[in-house]
C-alpha cells in the first residue's frame, strides 16, 4: 500500500457540503482507503482572482493502486460531482489534485507528482502541513508554509463533517444538455466561446450547477480537436430548466462587438 495526498477544493455552492460528498466518494474508490483528513481553509484565489473564494482540504490515504488508476478515480470524481472548468484555475465546485505518491516521481503530459503547485501555495501547505507536519519531497525538499507565495489561507473553516466509516454521501444524477452543434469550424470557434459565456452567465444567474470539459465522454471531434457538439453538464433536477434556457440563448442572436449579429450554431446546422 502507498499512501497518497490528495488536495480538495471547491469555491461553487455550498462549499463545506461539497468537500464532505468528495471525502465520501474518496473513501469508496477501490483498494483505498482514507487515513487522515485536514480541517477545511478558507482561502484566498489564486491565479484566477475574480472568483469565489475556496475551502481547501487535504487528504490522505492509502492506495493498493497505481498513482495513474488513482488519478483515472479523482478526474472522474470531478467529472461526476460536476467539475466547472471555463478557465483553468477558475471557479469549480470540486477540484481535486494527486499532490504526491509516497516517495514516486512522476513526469507526463498527463501526470506530474509531486505536484508542481505545491510548495507556493497556501491552500495546499497549510492543510498538508497539518495532517504531515514533517512532510519532505522525495528530492529531500522540507516544505514551509513561510514559502508559499499563493491562495492565502484566510480562515480555518473547521473539520469537515464525518459521515461514519462505509457510509456514503451519492452523488447527485447529472444530465447532458447540448448548447451547440455544427459541422462548421469557424462556428466552433466562436460560435461554441460565445454559447459557453452565454450559458455560463444564464446559468450562475439561475443558481444552476453545471461542469464542461472539451473532452467529455460522447463527444464526436473534428480533425482539429474541436467538438462537433457542445454540451454542458447539470444536475437532472436541473435539466428542464437548463433546456429551457438554452432555447432562449439559441432564439436570440448574438450581438458582436462591431454591432453585427452572429447566430449561434444551431442542431438545424448539423
Amino acid at each position: 500500500m502507498t499512501t497518497a495526498y490528495i488536495g480538495m477544493g471547491s469555491n461553487l455552492g455550498d462549499r463545506m457540503v461539497n468537500l464532505t460528498r468528495a471525502l465520501a466518494a474518496l473513501a469508496g474508490i477501490p483498494s483505498t482507503h482514507v487515513e487522515n483528513v485536514s480541517n477545511a481553509y478558507e482561502s484566498a484565489p489564486a491565479y484566477v482572482h475574480d472568483q469565489p473564494r475556496f475551502l481547501n482540504a487535504v487528504v490522505a490515504v492509502s492506495t493498493a493502486l497505481a498513482a495513474d488508476a488513482l488519478l483515472e478515480h479523482l478526474l472522474e470524481l470531478e467529472m461526476t460531482m460536476g467539475r466547472m472548468s471555463r478557465h483553468d484555475k477558475g471557479p469549480r465546485i470540486i477540484d481535486l489534485d494527486l499532490l504526491l505518491f509516497g516517495d514516486e516521481e512522476w513526469d507526463s503530459p498527463d501526470l506530474v507528482i509531486p505536484h508542481p503547485g505545491i510548495t507556493e501555495r497556501d491552500f495546499v501547505l497549510t492543510p498538508l502541513l497539518e495532517i504531515a507536519p514533517r512532510m519532505v519531497l522525495p528530492d529531500g525538499t522540507h516544505l514551509k508554509r513561510s514559502a508559499a507565495r499563493v491562495g492565502d489561507v484566510i480562515a480555518d473553516a473547521g473539520p469537515i463533517p464525518d459521515h461514519g466509516p462505509g457510509e456514503r454521501v451519492p452523488i447527485e444524477p447529472t444530465s447532458w444538455v447540448e448548447v451547440a452543434a455544427s459541422e462548421t469550424t469557424a462556428d466552433r470557434v466562436l460560435g461554441f466561446d460565445a454559447a459557453l459565456q452565454l450559458a455560463s452567465s444564464v446559468f450562475q444567474q439561475e443558481d444552476i450547477p453545471f461542469s464542461w470539459a472539451p473532452h467529455e465522454p460522447g463527444v464526436d471531434m473534428d480533425p482539429f480537436g474541436l467538438p462537433i457538439v457542445f454540451r454542458l453538464l447539470v444536475p437532472v433536477d436541473y435539466e428542464e430548466r437548463a433546456r429551457e434556457l438554452i432555447d432562449e440563448i439559441k432564439a436570440a442572436p448574438l450581438i458582436m462587438l462591431d454591432g453585427s449579429e452572429f447566430p449561434l450554431p444551431t442542431d438545424q446546422e448539423k
